[in-house]
């Protein structure tokens, strides 16, 4: 069965991408560029038995993200600008390592860890699927937080997105499951399915 339609029509009607105008062939190319680091990491996050483990392959490829972003700052390709001096957080002053340090642990590792938890858990088709709730969550926050009131738009393609996401589950269920099998009593490595 392929993926159901309703996920991506839902999530361009969440993102409310038609009242923004033309779109920017710059942002466009940005945003198909994330979506394939995307699935390389739902993909990679999900794949089990490999000797890399996917926290390590994660870490070593925000390492390598932070040391281009900041290359390409230092040549002036891409702007960047820092201070050391205390900021307003939640209406108190603090030392600039608290945001830097709640972004890097909470919103950065955390984030990754359990998102890398959840795809060897859900598998990456699911899981793939279940990312899209982020923007679910992003408008929830903005309507209690902010008091922005989701569009009726944003509203149907949050059902749409919650849709596609049960049908997924539901065909996920319907498959059998390929695990690689354990050496038996006479060594022999094949792969066993299993009914969920």
């Amino acid at each position: 069965m392929s993926p159901p339609p309703a996920p991506p029509i839902g999530l361009g009607l969440v993102l409310d991408v038609t009242s923004a105008g033309r779109p920017d062939p710059v942002g466009v190319v940005w945003g198909l560029g994330a979506a394939v680091g995307l699935a390389a990491y739902f993909v990679l996050s999900a794949r089990g038995g490999t000797d890399l483990p996917p926290t390590v392959l994660a870490s070593g490829g925000m390492a390598v993200s932070a040391v281009a972003l900041g290359g390409l700052g230092l040549v002036g390709a891409f702007p960047l600008d820092m201070t050391f001096h205390q900021v307003v957080l939640a209406g108190h002053r603090v030392s600039w390592l608290v945001p830097v340090l709640g972004l890097s642990v909470i919103a950065a590792g955390f984030a990754y860890v359990a998102g890398i938890a959840a795809a060897r858990i859900l598998g990456a088709r699911l899981s793939s699927f279940v990312g899209l709730t982020e923007v679910l969550f992003a408008v929830l926050i903005a309507w209690l937080a902010l008091g922005e009131l989701p569009s009726s738009n944003q509203l149907v393609g949050g059902l749409l997105i919650l849709a596609g996401v049960t049908l997924v589950r539901l065909d996920e269920r319907r498959r059998p499951e390929t695990r690689p099998a354990v050496l038996d009593a006479d060594g022999v490595v094949g792969e066993r399915v299993t009914a969920q």
